[in-house]
């Protein structure tokens, strides 16, 4: 009754943000109202192994758009990417100094407040790091629900109001729209399938591998591959609308009553991390743009420190090249998570 109860409020805030017009807002619509259905009651339920049924999908209306293009000019995106990921660990050791120094967080805590990774596995591997779960996951809460309610609302406005890019943020949200306008011969149901079971198989096969999100990257390789060869993925936009409603159920039910009843204790650290990711966002999205020359709206959905298929179903709905912010945001993810927790327990040492 649960389950039913958190899916029927999440589709609900899905259906209102989604009529509003609000960029991205059958995702943020879902965590608005889950989120708040759950601190109010503490009923919130879904399964967790619905979040590798998502990313799957997330992968796969990201690979329904590689083509032989895509393909050569990736490889200019994996540079950006990298340049990304040493941007994003020079912020996590600069601003963990600084929670450290003018809050009363501990320096393995503050460290790992820092940094802009995913919520889900920052509280998997705080208490291996000698932080406190409690006190970093609070943080990274609300840096993740800042991020993917409020960073890629700014950017859309941002790329709406520069001339040059407009013309290319029309263009990206024109092809998404056409994802679900293609010629009628592909738009069967028997593609749907095939496509449908292709990404959730090799998505599985990527959840078993170990790789950090795995089902997500595997997913892509694969229905890109797909759309490559045989030119017949097809997902529809409902799909995708329903991916997001149920990706926002799985961020709003972390969020609970115990997570506001200390936001009180943990003001500053929250309000300098908000302050420092944002900067971060700007910072590596001017980067990206100036020195790697993608466009601004891939550099700044792509520099968002959001979940890597989070911001996925966001920029195939609000102007991003998805497969670009896709590889972005893999490198910054797959980068940190290798090399962060090395980093952190060194330093916490000396």
């Amino acid at each position: 009754m649960n389950l039913i109860l958190t899916i029927a409020i999440a589709f609900l805030g899905s259906v209102i943000f989604y009529k509003l017009r609000i960029p991205a807002g059958a995702l943020i619509g879902a965590i608005v109202f889950c989120a708040a259905f759950n601190i109010l009651t503490n009923m919130g339920e879904f399964p967790f192994f619905m979040k590798t049924v998502l990313q799957a999908i997330a992968g796969a209306f990201i690979g329904q758009r590689v083509t032989h293009k895509d393909l050569a000019e990736l490889r200019h995106t994996l540079s950006a990417g990298l340049i990304m990921f040493f941007s994003m660990v020079i912020y996590t050791v600069l601003v963990g100094l600084l929670l450290n120094k003018v809050t009363q967080l501990d320096f393995a805590t503050s460290l790992v407040s820092a940094m802009p990774a995913g919520l889900s596995d920052i509280a998997v591997i705080s208490s291996d790091l000698g932080a406190n779960s409690t006190q970093a996951t609070v943080v990274q809460t609300v840096r993740t629900l800042f991020a993917i309610i409020l960073l890629p609302q700014l950017a859309f406005r941002i790329c709406e109001f520069i001339t040059k890019d407009k013309t290319a943020l029309e263009q990206e949200r024109a092809a998404t729209r056409k994802l679900d306008t293609k010629p009628q011969e592909i738009r069967t149901n028997r593609n749907l399938f095939l496509t449908l079971c292709l990404a959730e198989g090799s998505g599985l096969l990527g959840k078993l591998s170990g790789i950090p999100s795995g089902a997500l990257t595997f997913a892509v390789f694969a229905v890109a591959g797909q759309n490559i060869i045989r030119k017949n993925a097809f997902l529809p936009l409902y799909l995708k609308l329903a991916a997001q409603c149920l990706t926002g159920v799985l961020v709003g039910i972390n969020v609970t009553i115990m997570d506001v009843q200390n936001m009180g204790l943990l003001i500053k650290p929250v309000l300098i991390v908000l302050l420092c990711s944002t900067f971060c966002n700007y910072f590596c999205a001017f980067l990206l743009h100036k020195v790697c020359k993608l466009d601004l709206s891939t550099s700044l959905f792509g520099s968002i420190p959001a979940g890597v298929s989070d911001m996925a179903l966001i920029a195939t709905d609000m102007g991003g090249d998805a497969p670009r912010v896709a590889v972005l945001q893999l490198v910054r993810y797959v980068g940190l998570f290798s090399v962060m927790p090395l980093v952190i327990k060194l330093l916490v040492r000396l």
